[in-house]
């Protein structure tokens, strides 16, 4: 149905009143019509031509965009996303949403009662401002990172572009508004003898296992401890990578690898191996000795019982292990940077590096580890030093 309206006078002057459809029904079931004033700018004496071919325009404007008129506030919308969202997400990619929204995105706009269609770029622009400023994360000890707003700042474009999608809003305040400029995150690497004495630090403990995996492999968090049984072969001696476990409130759940790519079989070195075997072999005697109180989900990295070692504790104890010692103070995902710099500095080529950390493409890698790939830019000087003979 077309968009209609009519002129009003106001102050002096004449306004557009539409009539717009919203996506909300009556009791009695029919659509339900909301009214949105737009001033014309013109006055009333010798204008009234002019503000008609105005209110034509605003309508063939709302007609183009086939727009449904929301007069929902902003954290409104924000709220009634997150539920619409939650079920389609990955639970680490939910978690990342939620928390933003509910500890910086709600509270900031809430009391600021700010219109989702009348949003603007630059009240967009003067909160991440105000996510710079002093004592702005939620403990108030301090300022929030560029990287933590770029985050931010992803959750509302994402929000916002599924209003759009819905004929809610006609354009994408976040798609043009400017974000602090922060220095692309380059994290610690461990050599292979830093990689050694970390490996120590968790001997004969429940991490033992996991630590290893990531520092062998490149394993993602999820990605080692999601890993089964049942994707590993110890005849062929390979691994596959096929499921992750995601971190959820009050626990964890099984979810399909990041990207196509993450889906990966590599084949297990010897002494990998060897770990492997007697991991099984304890999980067997803990079978027969706990029977019926041991949890038997087919998991690689378990406490005794068979439970599965969650991502956050895994995450947690990494960090404070590695803050007690000399080593230099690395994330747990600095494994896997670890690894692929180790194996650049070998002298692997950025494609085999690629596809054994399950990278969507060598751009990836390259975009990450150029820095440390020393092996073309070697293979440039040798050249030089060959072909130009210097005094």
């Amino acid at each position: 149905m077309a968009t209609t309206g009519s002129l009003q006078i106001k102050n002096g002057k004449y306004y557009a009143v539409l009539s717009l459809r919203t996506n909300e029904l009556t009791k009695s079931g029919k659509i339900k019509y909301k009214t949105k004033w737009i001033s014309t700018g013109f006055k009333v004496k010798g204008n009234k031509k002019r503000a008609q071919q105005f209110l034509r325009e605003k309508c063939l404007e709302y007609d183009k965009k086939n727009l449904l008129y929301c007069d929902m506030y902003l954290c409104d919308y924000f709220e009634k996303w997150l539920k619409e969202v939650k079920v389609d997400l990955r639970a680490n990619t939910y978690r990342g949403y939620a928390g933003n929204m509910k500890n910086h995105i709600i509270p900031y706009f809430k009391p600021r009662r700010v219109k989702l269609q009348d949003l603007k770029p630059c009240e967009l622009e003067d909160f991440y401002k105000h996510l710079l400023s002093p004592h702005s994360r939620i403990d108030g000890s301090q300022a929030l990172s560029t990287t933590t707003i770029t985050h931010i700042h992803r959750t509302i474009n994402k929000a916002l572009n599924d209003a759009m999608r819905k004929g809610i809003i006609m354009s994408n305040p976040a798609s043009v508004a400017k974000t602090p400029h922060h220095e692309k995150y380059k994290g610690e690497f461990l050599n292979q003898n830093q990689v050694q004495e970390l490996i120590g630090l968790f001997k004969g403990t429940v991490l033992e296992l996991p630590v290893i995996l990531c520092a062998v492999f490149g394993f993602r968090r999820g990605e080692t401890l999601g890993l089964k049984w049942k994707n590993i072969d110890l005849i062929n001696r390979t691994i596959t990578i096929c499921e992750t476990l995601q971190q959820t409130v009050g626990g964890s759940t099984t979810a399909p690898p990041k990207t196509d790519s993450s889906y990966r079989t590599l084949p297990i070195p010897e002494s990998m191996y060897n770990l492997l075997l007697q991991q099984k072999e304890r999980q067997d005697k803990n079978k027969e000795l706990l029977k019926s109180a041991y949890v038997d989900e087919d998991y690689v990295c378990t406490w005794e019982d068979g439970r599965v070692v969650e991502p956050n504790y895994l995450t947690r104890k990494f960090h404070k292990t590695i803050m007690k010692s000399d080593l230099p103070k690395i994330r747990l995902h600095d494994l896997r940077h670890s690894v692929a710099s180790n194996l650049l500095n070998m002298g692997f080529t950025v494609v085999q590096v690629a596809e054994w950390l399950g990278h969507s493409s060598s751009a990836t890698t390259l975009n990450f580890y150029a820095h440390v790939d020393k092996t073309g830019k070697m293979d440039i000087s040798d050249s030089i030093n060959k072909s130009i003979k210097l005094p």
